[in-house]
């Protein structure tokens, strides 16, 4: 079981929001520790919240932050509109046959031991929904690609700090596929905008 120190410094990490007010010493510790402790439901007394939150080894934290800021301010993002989500009810190996009769570019593809899921362009769903009948179509996404250096496959915390930024703004991820050093990040059309700026953020 992890201790009170390991729980708050986990529910802290995990929150960019917090982590940057306190960089900025904007935080009353007694109200961090309170919105911890109601927030993760932790087990521990307020003033040993508060003497964890002391306790935060903020210098491995800047460290990290620098290592992440690297990575990411050399990194290549781009977006594409208009695509679609199909979640089609066959195994993989079926699917990996018929697809190259279906002659469709640029399929991203992550299976499931009885499912596969298809990103594609949108005005390619059909084909697919008619080759494959007990297919689900989902309209109206779009595609946040993030090219980072090949040191990212070994430094820890790069898709989770993407994701977190992302949530930051209140925007739902609808999809995530990672195939180092690329990630494929998937909103909602409408969230396009909001969401490559929170991205592009990362790389100032």
């Amino acid at each position: 079981m992890e201790s009170i120190n390991q729980q708050v410094w986990h529910a802290m990490r995990t929150d960019p929001a917090i982590m940057r007010d306190l960089q900025r010493k904007l935080i009353n510790m007694r109200a961090l520790a309170k919105f911890l402790i109601d927030a993760h439901k932790l087990p521990a007394s307020l003033d040993a919240v508060i003497s964890s939150i002391r306790r935060f080894p903020m210098p491995n934290y800047y460290e990290e932050e620098r290592v992440l800021h690297g990575i990411f301010r050399d990194s290549v993002v781009s977006t594409t509109n208009n695509i679609a989500c199909l979640t089609v009810q066959v195994s993989p190996s079926e699917m990996i046959d018929k697809l190259p009769e279906l002659k469709i570019p640029n399929v991203r593809m992550v299976t499931g031991t009885d499912k596969v899921k298809l990103l594609v362009k949108s005005d390619h769903a059909d084909k697919i929904s008619k080759t494959f009948k007990n297919t689900v179509v989902e309209q109206g996404l779009s595609e946040i690609s993030v090219t980072v250096a090949e040191k990212a496959t070994k430094t820890k915390g790069v898709m989770a700090r993407i994701a977190a930024e992302i949530a930051l703004a209140n925007i739902n991820i609808h999809e995530l596929l990672v195939c180092p050093p690329q990630f494929l990040i998937y909103v909602q059309e409408k969230d396009i905008v909001k969401a490559h700026e929170r991205v592009l953020s990362l790389t100032e």
